[in-house]
C-alpha cells in the first residue's frame, strides 16, 4: 500500500496553491507544502475513504487535497477556529469556501474538552490538531476508536509529537494491524486499525459501566496473558513459583498466618492459589471470568495430589454462597476493578465468613494521590528536561477495567464498616513495608503507587506484620540455629544453563527471615572447584525467600522440635561455562552483611555437580 500512495503522489498533478488562500501567513512556505498536499491526495486517493474526519482545519487545504483524492467521500472538519497552535481566525471560512462543491461538514469546537468525536465509525481520520505531545496523544485516544485508518501529521514535526504519538503506538499495539510513516515534509504516520476492535467498541459505546459485570467479558485469556501484571513471569513459570513482586509482597503479608483455610479473591491466573497450596494451605479460589479460572486450574498440571487443596469458584464473589470459614483471606489487585457497591458486598461476604481471628489482606493499585500529585509532579520534571510522560499513565486495560480506584481515606473508611481492627499503609511491591516500618512524608505518601491494608475482627500483631516486611541487620547467629538440607537437585547439567534446586531450611533462632530492605536475606551459592578449596564464582545468583522463614513462638512447654519452622525452598542456579566436577557450596547471604556459611554461623550445604 505505501508503495502504491508514494508512486501516486509522484504521478498526480494536484497543486494545493490554485485554492491556497493568498493571505495566508505561511505563504511564504507554499512552495515547500507542494508534495506535502500531492501525498495527502494521493492516500486519500489509494484508500478511497467513503468518509473523513479530519482534526484541526485551518485553511481546508487538508480537506481539499483529500476531497481530490477522493471526490465521493463525506467530510467533516472539527477546528478550534483561533489563532494559537498555528491556526488563523476565521479561516476555517474559507475552507468551506474551497470545499463547497463537495460533502462538507464543519464544526467548531475543541476535540481537547471531547470524550468522543461526533458521529460513528469512519473511514479516515485525519489528526493535525495542537502538536504538542499530550494534546496530539488525546487525539489519537480519540481517532483510535472511531476509524478504520487514522492518518497522524506532523509525526516528525516536533519532539513531542514523534514522542506522543511513538507511546501511543506502544499502548495501543494489540489494536492495530499495522502502521508505517512516509517522511515528507513533516512525517505522515498512517495507521491500520483492527476491525476486531472496532466491532468491540460499538459494543462498549453503547453499554454503561455500573458495575464489573457490564465488563466481565473483557477478562480473557489474551488480558490475563498479554497484559494483566506479571504475565510474563506467569508464561515462564506456568504460575508455579511467584516472580511478580506485586504477588510476592502479599504472600510476605500472609506468612502472618503459617496454616488454615485460605479465600483467594479473584484468583485469576492462579499464581497465588498454587503458592498457597504448595504451602499447605486448603485453598478454594474464586474468579468470575472462565478464562481465570481455566489458567488457574492449568498452574497445577500435572500435580492432582496438590489440585486436591484447591476448590476452584467461578462466580461473582460479592454475593456466591461461600462454602466454609477462613483463617485468611486475598485480594491481590481486586477491589479497583469493583464497583464502591461491589466492594461494600465483598468487605460483607468476607466479614461474614472469616474465623474470629482470620485476617483479611488487599493489596491496591494504584494509590489515586499517586497519579493524582506525584506523577504530574514528575511530569513537570521531565518537561523541564526535556523529556516526555504521557499524559495519561494507565493502560487501555487499566482505563477500561479500573471502575473504582482507591484513596486511602475511601479503603479504610470502607473496610470499617466491616471489621473493627484496620491496618492500612502505603508502600510498592518491591518495597511494601512502606510507611509501615518507615515515616512517611506528604510527598513519600502521594509517591506511593500501591496501597496495603490488613483487616480483621481481632486486634492485629503489627509488631510481627512489620518484622515479616522487614530485614535489619542481623547480630552473628551460632551454628545450629539455621539449617539448610539440599533435597533434590540435578546431578549433571549443562554449561551455561539454569536449574533449580530444591532445598529446606529450618529456623530456630531468634529472627524472622525474610528478602525486604533495608538488608535482605536471600538464598544463594558460591561454585568452587571439587575438593571445594577454591572459589570459581563468589557472588551467586539470589532467591528471594518466600514465604518468609518465621520460626514457632518460644513456648517453654512445647517440645524443642516445634520452636522452629523448617520451609521447602526452590532456588535458581546459574551453572559455570566450563566442564567437569565442581562444588556447588548453597547457603544464605545477608545483603550488606554477612554471608552465613562464615564463622559463627557455618551455614551450608555442599553439593556435587557435573557440568557436561
Amino acid at each position: 500500500m505505501f508503495d502504491s500512495i508514494i508512486q501516486q503522489a509522484k504521478l498526480t498533478e494536484y497543486d494545493f496553491r490554485t485554492t491556497a488562500n493568498p493571505n495566508d501567513p505561511l505563504i511564504y512556505l507554499f512552495s515547500d507544502w507542494v508534495n506535502y498536499y500531492k501525498l495527502k491526495s494521493a492516500i486519500s486517493y489509494i484508500l478511497k475513504p467513503a468518509s473523513i474526519l479530519e482534526i484541526g482545519v485551518r485553511f481546508g487545504y487538508s480537506a481539499a487535497a483529500f476531497l481530490h483524492g477522493y471526490s465521493n467521500a463525506k467530510y467533516i472538519g472539527i477546528d478550534l477556529d483561533t489563532d494559537s497552535f498555528g491556526g488563523v481566525k476565521g479561516a476555517i471560512n474559507w475552507a468551506k469556501e474551497i470545499t463547497k462543491q463537495f460533502n462538507t461538514e464543519f464544526i467548531v469546537a475543541d476535540t481537547q474538552a471531547m470524550k468522543r468525536l461526533p458521529g460513528d465509525i469512519y473511514d479516515l481520520i485525519h489528526v493535525d490538531g495542537q502538536q504538542d505531545g499530550d494534546s496530539s496523544f488525546h487525539d489519537l485516544e480519540l481517532a483510535i476508536k472511531q476509524s478504520r485508518y487514522v492518518l497522524v501529521d506532523g509525526f516528525l514535526w516536533t519532539r513531542q509529537n514523534f514522542n506522543a504519538a511513538s507511546d501511543f503506538l506502544f499502548r495501543y499495539a494489540d489494536l492495530i494491524d499495522w502502521y508505517g510513516v512516509i517522511p515528507g515534509y513533516a512525517g505522515e504516520l498512517l495507521i491500520k486499525v483492527s476491525s476486531d476492535y472496532l466491532q468491540q467498541l460499538e459494543v462498549e459505546h453503547k453499554s454503561i459501566v455500573n458495575s464489573s459485570l457490564d465488563i466481565r467479558q473483557t477478562y480473557t485469556s489474551d488480558y490475563y496473558t498479554q497484559d494483566c501484571g506479571g504475565f510474563d513471569a506467569y508464561k515462564k513459570n506456568q504460575g508455579k513459583s511467584l516472580e511478580d513482586p506485586r504477588l510476592q509482597s502479599v504472600a510476605a503479608i500472609s506468612s502472618l498466618k503459617q496454616s488454615g483455610h485460605i479465600l483467594d479473591i479473584g484468583c485469576g491466573r492462579g499464581e497465588l492459589s498454587y503458592y498457597f497450596a504448595y504451602q499447605g494451605f486448603s485453598v478454594t479460589s474464586i474468579d468470575y471470568s472462565p478464562s481465570a479460572i481455566e489458567l488457574a486450574k492449568s498452574c497445577f498440571n500435572g500435580e492432582d495430589k496438590l489440585s486436591e487443596k484447591v476448590q476452584f469458584i467461578c462466580d461473582n464473589v460479592c454475593n456466591v454462597v461461600l462454602p466454609d470459614k477462613y483463617d485468611l483471606a486475598v485480594a491481590s489487585d481486586v477491589i479497583e476493578h469493583l464497583s464502591f457497591a461491589e466492594v461494600d458486598a465483598l468487605y460483607h461476604q468476607v466479614a461474614q465468613h472469616m474465623n474470629t481471628n482470620g485476617i483479611f489482606i488487599l493489596h491496591t493499585f494504584p494509590n489515586l494521590w499517586y497519579y493524582q500529585y506525584d506523577y504530574q509532579r514528575k511530569r513537570k520534571i521531565a518537561a523541564s528536561v526535556g523529556a516526555y510522560l504521557p499524559v495519561q499513565p494507565r493502560s487501555r486495560y487499566e482505563l477500561l477495567m479500573h471502575i473504582n480506584e482507591q484513596s486511602p481515606r475511601v479503603l479504610k473508611k470502607q473496610l470499617s464498616k466491616h471489621f473493627n481492627h484496620i491496618c492500612l499503609w502505603f508502600g510498592d511491591p518491591a518495597n511494601p513495608g512502606g510507611s509501615l516500618v518507615k515515616k512517611f512524608t506528604n510527598r513519600d505518601i502521594c509517591a506511593a503507587p500501591s496501597l496495603f491494608a490488613v483487616a480483621s475482627h481481632e486486634p492485629i500483631n503489627q509488631e510481627q506484620l512489620k518484622n515479616n516486611l522487614q530485614m535489619l541487620p542481623l547480630p552473628p547467629i551460632p551454628t545450629g540455629k539455621i539449617q539448610i538440607q539440599v533435597v533434590d537437585y540435578p546431578p549433571i547439567v549443562d554449561i551455561n544453563s539454569e536449574i533449580e534446586i530444591q532445598l529446606d531450611i529450618e529456623n530456630s533462632s531468634d529472627f524472622i527471615l525474610n528478602s525486604y530492605s533495608s538488608h535482605p536475606v536471600h538464598i544463594s551459592y558460591h561454585w568452587m572447584n571439587e575438593q571445594a578449596t577454591d572459589y570459581l564464582v563468589f557472588d551467586g545468583e539470589r532467591t528471594k525467600i518466600i514465604p518468609n522463614l518465621d520460626r514457632t513462638q518460644n513456648i517453654s512447654s512445647l517440645p524443642l522440635k516445634y520452636k522452629s519452622q523448617k520451609i521447602t525452598y526452590k532456588a535458581r542456579v546459574r551453572t559455570l561455562s566450563k566442564r567437569g566436577n565442581f562444588t556447588l557450596r548453597v547457603t544464605l547471604v545477608q545483603e550488606g552483611v554477612r554471608w552465613f556459611d562464615s564463622q559463627p554461623t557455618n551455614l551450608f550445604e555442599d553439593i556435587y555437580i557435573r557440568l557436561a
